[in-house]
């Protein structure tokens, strides 16, 4: 008896369940997939090699088990209030609570067993594209990924353990409350907004704010990068910033809420036009006591914006990188005075064990052991010693860089400086002159080509005759290989040995191995821009799922309303107007102002890669962003269109 109760009562409130199913269902179909991918066997393999990629895929499992929790938890706990009156009346007629709970409990285990098994179909597919993601983040060829029953068995505890946790707490509750509570509870009591004036006053400011954060943290990333101010003051401003936005954020929304109906009914004009002032008198209430959720929620949507957009900045920035740091296929730079390392024909013989070598380059670094032109920056003085300027021959830096496609350069008599750090360019060498051996080398401006190593700041390139009045350095050698189709992990590995510092010992690769850094910043990647891609997406469902739930929370008043509507003579398409307005305008609120910021977030990080020399990358990260606010904005017209037409299908009356 009971249980045809439950089924009865799950098929009666279908209008109300669907919302529920789509974001429980999506919600488990992306922990699904990201479950799945993190018990990948090549990615479990990878990640035995790479202690970054094995944390990272740790943090996502914890991550993914606390947002479903919220998630699923908030939904039931809603569909909860949202039928207190029916409990209340079960137990006027005579249902013990027992039989109320066990109903309850069997509806959740319905709703439970039905998203979960939508959920891991659809996460079936989630987690193919899940895996190209990885895949394509990593440059490793994208084949179809075998799924894995491990992560089946994880969903599948995850969702049942927060589901029983929900019903457990919901049990709870309808056994200790009142008849009264369940019959009366629901009532809303709305009040009129006090002083609308003060409350658009606050909104103003607070768009002034968000719009002020924006400017400083625009001037903040690029005076910190540029080295005009400190790393600690562009750190405190930055995170000022982002506090004031956050702070602005909010309250925008909350005085927006409680303002924008009073000013609209002071509009004759428009408040008199069809049923405006009806739609008006309907949202007055809803959105003054959602207020604060409104500012919660937009502040959500506009974090996953943000979060999105600099997941996708880290990946282009790092492809570019990668290309900077690391030009040639093996290169290394090995001083004179390390006596412990492994020599270059050794390397060369383990190197020809794992790939075919093509070419080999040789050349030397010289030092004039001064630091005559780190002089001319902030890399002087104090702290920095031991550091000397650093130079290549022009013949060896003509012979090393032409197979990479640099045209050979002329010095004719100066020299020019090779940046490895941004913020190199930024310092005035104009009036640096290089007194060697008796001749002079006036500065000639900047190379753009990458420099010999990762640990300088940067090099110079001065004329052969130079170099005859300097000391050797290092021994240099670049390894240019026929392909990149070896085991890069094995080969550093191979190319690794122990080293003793300070009474500790660690093992040490004095050879940089492009594929091994690709593999290690993919893998990184990887990790960061799932991890923030899931986190947006469920942040974006939570709160359009929350929207829906409270829209659809008050169908019994708006039925009311529209009835008394329908009687003073609105025709069909009258009322779906209304309702279609007044449903728009409560979604629209908390959304537009965090999906336009994308413009500004992808501003920034466009900027952000100009000034770290990357202007290549700029019109990649501007795409990026209008596609992240394409994809929020699917979303969130998925959501207001089910919601709509859901409440249109009980309220509107023929």
């Amino acid at each position: 008896m009971l249980s045809k109760l439950a089924v009865r009562n799950v098929r009666r409130q279908i209008g109300n369940y669907v919302i529920y199913f789509i974001t429980v269902s999506l919600t488990v179909a992306l922990m699904f997939a990201v479950n799945s991918a993190i018990f990948e066997e090549h990615l479990v393999a990878r990640a035995d090699d790479i202690s970054e990629l094995r944390a990272g895929l740790i943090a996502i499992t914890v991550l993914v088990s606390l947002i479903v929790s919220f998630v699923l938890g908030y939904a039931t706990s809603f569909m909860l209030k949202l039928r207190k009156r029916e409990f209340g009346t079960y137990l006027t007629l005579g249902m013990t609570r027992k039989n109320i709970i066990t109903v309850f409990l069997l509806e959740s285990l319905i709703l439970c067993a039905l998203s979960l098994a939508a959920g891991i179909v659809l996460g079936l597919v989630f987690y193919q594209g899940i895996m190209a993601i990885i895949t394509n983040i990593m440059d490793v060829p994208f084949a179809f990924a075998a799924y894995s029953l491990k992560g089946l068995l994880l969903t599948v505890a995850l969702v049942l353990g927060v589901f029983a946790l929900s019903s457990v707490t919901s049990a709870a509750y309808l056994k200790r409350v009142s008849i009264y509570d369940l019959l009366h509870g629901a009532k809303k009591q709305e009040r009129a907004v006090k002083h609308p004036a003060v409350w658009f006053a606050v909104t103003a400011v607070s768009l002034a704010g968000i719009i002020a954060s924006c400017i400083v943290f625009s001037y903040a990333i690029n005076n910190t990068i540029k080295g005009t101010l400190g790393s600690n003051n562009g750190g405190l401003m930055l995170l000022f910033s982002l506090l004031i936005l956050s702070a602005a954020l909010i309250l925008f929304h909350i005085g927006l809420a409680k303002s924008i109906v009073n000013l609209l009914l002071k509009s004759k004009r428009f408040k008199n036009s069809g049923t405006n002032a009806f739609t008006l008198r309907g949202l007055s209430g809803k959105l003054s006591s959602n207020a604060v959720m409104a500012g919660v929620l937009s502040f959500l949507i506009a974090f996953a914006v943000i979060g999105s957009n600099v997941s996708f900045v880290q990946q282009i920035s790092t492809e570019e990188q990668l290309k900077k740091r690391y030009p040639f296929d093996i290169f290394a730079a090995i001083e004179k005075t390390d006596e412990t390392h492994i020599s270059i024909d050794e390397a060369e013989k383990i190197i020809s064990e794992y790939a075919e070598i093509e070419k080999r380059y040789d050349c030397t670094l010289y030092t004039s052991k001064d630091s005559y032109l780190h002089s001319f920056t902030e890399w002087y003085g104090n702290g920095y010693g031991e550091l000397y300027d650093t130079f290549i021959s022009e013949s060896d830096f003509n012979r090393i860089y032409a197979p990479l496609g640099y045209s050979p350069i002329e010095l004719n008599g100066g020299f020019k400086i090779i940046p490895a750090h941004q913020r190199v360019e930024t310092f005035d060498f104009s009036q640096a002159v290089l007194n060697i051996g008796g001749e002079k080398f006036p500065f000639k401006g900047f190379s753009e080509a990458p420099t010999l190593g990762l640990n300088y700041y940067f090099q110079a390139i001065v004329p052969d005759s130079a170099i005859q009045s300097m000391f050797p350095e290092s021994d240099c050698v670049v390894f240019d290989l026929k392909n990149n189709d070896f085991d890069a992990m094995a080969l550093r590995s191979a190319l690794s040995y122990e080293k003793s510092f300070g009474g500790y010992s660690f093992f040490r690769c004095d050879f940089n191995i492009r594929e091994h850094a690709r593999i290690i910043f993919g893998a990184e990647n990887a990790v960061f821009i799932v991890s923030a891609l899931y986190i947006a997406v469920v942040f974006v469902f939570m709160a359009m799922a929350i929207l829906a739930l409270k829209t659809l929370s008050g169908v019994s008043e708006d039925k009311l309303r529209y009835n008394a509507l329908y009687k003073l003579g609105a025709s069909k398409r009258e009322q779906a107007r209304a309702l279609f307005k007044q449903t728009f305008a409560f979604f629209f609120l908390p959304f537009a102002l965090p999906i336009l910021l994308s413009i500004p977030a992808g501003v920034i990080c466009a900027q952000i890669m100009a000034l770290n020399g990357l202007a290549g990358a700029v019109s990649k990260t501007l795409i990026s962003a209008g596609l992240i606010a394409l994809v929020m904005s699917a979303i969130y017209v998925l959501y207001f269109t089910a919601t709509y037409l859901l409440t249109k299908r009980t309220v509107i009356k023929a």
